[in-house]
């Protein structure tokens, strides 16, 4: 089996060694470290990592303005934040940059990994805590859209589990496993579950299923 390729950014030398003696294992082979933003494209282009962890607040540049640029010269690169802050803002600004997951620098190694493997596999990865903010943060910011996120489409009892497991950060081929269906009907009920309560993103589905309190905060 391939192992996951990642690189890590981090301006500091003892963090980057530290998290690629957490990382490199039978399933993980950590190609590559960065410590600054010539380093990483270098690296990027180099090693085509299929996750990038990314330090939030590198010395020299802006982590979050590093991974929008990442992700748009390399489509298939997956980013996940390292952070040591919860802000509302960096969390924010993070998702808008297209980053696939949030963990904080203090989290356990294990946590890590499971981070890594969600997000190289097509999901999505936000510490408890992360979620939490995240949800919190979007229903006391985005009022103007209650119409948006009303109750005026339901949804089925099947749609309800996909979006829990969704929120849990299991990709659309684990959710298939679970629920002992297809990849394609996972497909078909999450793009439908889009369309009907009018999202276009996880984040704003934590939102919606928040309001409409399918999930404990």
């Amino acid at each position: 089996m391939r192992k996951i390729k990642v690189l890590i950014v981090d301006d500091h030398r003892l963090i980057r060694r530290a998290i690629s003696s957490l990382l490199n294992n039978d399933d993980i082979e950590v190609v590559g470290e960065a410590a600054d933003e010539i380093q990483c494209f270098e690296m990027v282009e180099a090693t085509k990592p299929d996750v990038v962890l990314m330090d939030i607040s590198l010395e020299e540049t802006d982590g979050i303005l590093l991974t929008k640029e990442i992700i748009q010269s390399n489509p298939r690169t997956r980013v996940i934040m390292l952070s040591m802050h919860l802000k509302e803002d960096y969390i924010k600004r993070s998702v808008q940059a297209g980053a696939d997951g949030y963990i904080l620098k203090n989290s356990p190694h294990e946590e890590l990994i499971i981070a890594v493997k969600e997000v190289a596999n097509g999901g999505k990865y936000f510490a408890q805590e992360v979620s939490r903010i995240m949800a919190l943060n979007y229903m006391a910011t985005q009022d103007g859209l209650d119409s948006k996120f009303s109750k005026g489409e339901i949804l089925t009892k099947r749609e309800l589990q996909i979006v829990k497991l969704i929120l849990e950060g299991l990709n659309n081929q684990k959710i298939a496993g679970l629920l002992s269906i297809s990849h394609r009907t996972v497909d078909t009920h999450r793009t439908n579950i889009m369309q009907k309560v009018k999202v276009k993103n996880v984040a704003e589905l934590v939102m919606y299923a928040v309001k409409n309190k399918l999930v404990e905060i």
